[in-house]
This record gives structure tokens, C-alpha cells and sequence, in this order.
């Protein structure tokens, strides 16, 4: 089953509500569709006169050895699509060999993330659920063996559904932003002896101020076109954050991946890996933990097929060298 298959075994299995929050975007959802389309603009450069046959796929971040470079992104909202849809995540990232990064958003404790997975966790906090509360899960996620933690930053007001705050589906209560701040990210550096990830970058100003301030990686992301609308795709703002901070720390990409395709593109333009979040909602929503390990196997497939076309022996060896900018289409997966 392809990846066209399972999102639509997905929304016939899901029940309409979780249908529209999970694909739900801010407002008129320009940066939703941007995210895709921008990814069209690039082409791979092919190469046939070479030895490549079985590249190397695996990466390195946090001093953990991932099978790929396609991680779950931290998604709150798993529980609208099933009671165990969040512990599927968890147990499929584990079977996929990859790293799942996890919300503090959503339903499961961080001690129940750590009993459903053998994947390596990031907690990613989010300083709207109050700072005290956001210490005692960094803590926690320290003692149980926790790769990373982070904070989500861009929250500076809540997500849209189109016109609407959606509640919280950790609690349903409302809503709220949190101012973003240096200090912040300071404080909880301080707090940690993890890796510290700040999640929500769109630019280079905000990356340096995020990496000066303690930032052990970045995440460039547009929260998937949930917090701005007529932002930048994400893969647009990929390439200056890179040139700001990416000799210091990792650069990871969120936003608009719906193929490994789109997963070398933004390896080439400098991104150590990327998060992937819809596809794993499909993936769940479609057949729970097989669902989401088939997304993954079907990402690294794609990944391994464009290493192969383009004459890349691994990972480590993507360049922007194997990409053609053009203004064409993108690949036609909302």
C-alpha cells in the first residue's frame, strides 16, 4: 500500500472531527499548501553512470544511530484518531528504527512515551502549560534515558483550524500563547544536562538568538501552517538558517514532508533530518502500528530510490549538487 492509499484509507477510517484537525491549517491555509508546493521547485539532478546500489541511509543525532533520517514529529492531537493512537506512534517509531520526538501536548505522560517505545525520545515542552510543569517533565525525561528535550517556540499565540482556536486535546481547555523568549530557552539549558532542541524557527535572526541563547539544534518550522497564515514554506526558510547556524548545530526541518523525495531535497538544502507529521497520522489513522511503520518503510524506500537516481552513496554524501531549482508543481499530496 502506497502513501496515497493509506491517507485515504485514513479519512475514511477516521471519524470526521479528527479529519479536520489533523488537517487543519490556519486560516485561508496558504502556508499549508505553500509547504507542499515549495518542495516542487526543486528537481533531482539524475545520475546513471555509477556503483551505487545500496546506499546508507542511517544517520547520527544525539549520539544516537537512527535507520533514517525521517523522525515523527511531535504531534499533540494523535488521541482525536484513536484511544491508542499515541502508544501505536510510539510502538511503530520503535519498529521503524527511527526517533520520535513527542509533545508535551498530548495525552501520554512522559513516563508512559518512555514505556511504550524502544525509539529514542525528545520531549518537547510547550511553556504555555505553565513552567513548573514543563521542569518536572525535563526531569523526568532525564531519568528515564530520554535522547533530547526541547521547546516548542513559535506558540506565541495558539494554532488556528481555519477560523477557530481549537481546544486542547490534552484537557480541553482553551487555548493560549506564550510570549517567546531567550530567556527561556536560557533557563531550561541551564536545568538540563540533555541535548536542547528549540522548535519554531522561520528565519536566521530567530535561529542565532535561539543558538546563542543555549540551542543545541533547531527546528525549521512553520507548525505546519497552523500559526501563520501567508507564511513561508519551511523548506524556503531551510536554507538561511542553515547559513546562520548550521556550522554550530543540527538544522532539523518540520513542515510539508509528504515523501522521501521531499526528505533528500531537504537534506541537500542542509537539514540533518526532518520530522514528519501528517503521514503518520495517516499512517496510524489508517492501521494503527502497522500503519505508521509502513509510512516509514515507504519514506525510506523513496529515499533509498532518489540516492540510487542520483548517484549518492549516503546520507552524509547528500549535497544541493543533486538538485535543479525551477518554479514547477508541487506533488500534488495535501
Amino acid at each position: 500500500m502506497g502513501l496515497r492509499e493509506i491517507r485515504e484509507l485514513a479519512r475514511m477510517r477516521m471519524s470526521p472531527e479528527a479529519w479536520e484537525h489533523v488537517m487543519g491549517a490556519a486560516e485561508s491555509r496558504a502556508t499549508f499548501r505553500r509547504n507542499q508546493r515549495a518542495f516542487g521547485r526543486f528537481l533531482f539532478r539524475q545520475r546513471i553512470f555509477h556503483d551505487v546500489t545500496d546506499p546508507d541511509t542511517s544517520v547520527e543525532l544525539f549520539g544516537r544511530r537512527l535507520a533514517t533520517p525521517a523522525f515523527v514529529a511531535p504531534i499533540g492531537s494523535f488521541s482525536l484518531i484513536a484511544e491508542k493512537a499515541d502508544s501505536q506512534v510510539a510502538e511503530g517509531a520503535g519498529r521503524a528504527g527511527t526517533m520520535l520526538f513527542v509533545s508535551h501536548a498530548a495525552k501520554p505522560s512522559v513516563r508512559e512515551w518512555a514505556e511504550a517505545t524502544s525509539a529514542p525520545i525528545v520531549f518537547i515542552a510547550y511553556l504555555n502549560r505553565g513552567k513548573e510543569d514543563a521542569l518536572r517533565c525535563v526531569r523526568l525525561a532525564e531519568s528515564l534515558g530520554f535522547a533530547a528535550v526541547g521547546i516548542t517556540m513559535d506558540t506565541i499565540q495558539p494554532v488556528k483550524v481555519g477560523d477557530r482556536v481549537p481546544l486542547s486535546t490534552k484537557d480541553g481547555k482553551p487555548r493560549k500563547g506564550h510570549p517567546a523568549s531567550a530567556k527561556d530557552i536560557e533557563w531550561l539549558k541551564q536545568e538540563t544536562s540533555l541535548p536542547l532542541v528549540v522548535k519554531g524557527i522561520m528565519g536566521a535572526e530567530d535561529a542565532r538568538i535561539a543558538v546563542n541563547a543555549g540551542a543545541d539544534a533547531v527546528v525549521v518550522s512553520n507548525h505546519g501552517g497552523r500559526i501563520l497564515d501567508f507564511n513561508r514554506a519551511a523548506i524556503e526558510a531551510l536554507p538561511e538558517v542553515v547559513a546562520a547556524v548550521g556550522s554550530k548545530v543540527p538544522v532539523l526541518l518540520d513542515s510539508g514532508i509528504r515523501s522521501g523525495g521531499d526528505i533528500v531535497k531537504a537534506l541537500a538544502l542542509g537539514a540533518k533530518a526532518v520530522l514528519v507529521g501528517r503521514p503518520i497520522a495517516w499512517g496510524v489513522g489508517a492501521a494503527g502500528v502497522e500503519g505508521v511503520q509502513r509510512v516509514m518503510e515507504l519514506l525510506s524506500e523513496e529515499i533509498r530510490r532518489v540516492l540510487i537516481m542520483t548517484g549518492t552513496g549516503s546520507i552524509r554524501e547528500v549535497t544541493n549538487s543533486i538538485l535543479i531549482h525551477e518554479p514547477v508543481a508541487g506533488n500534488g499530496l495535501s
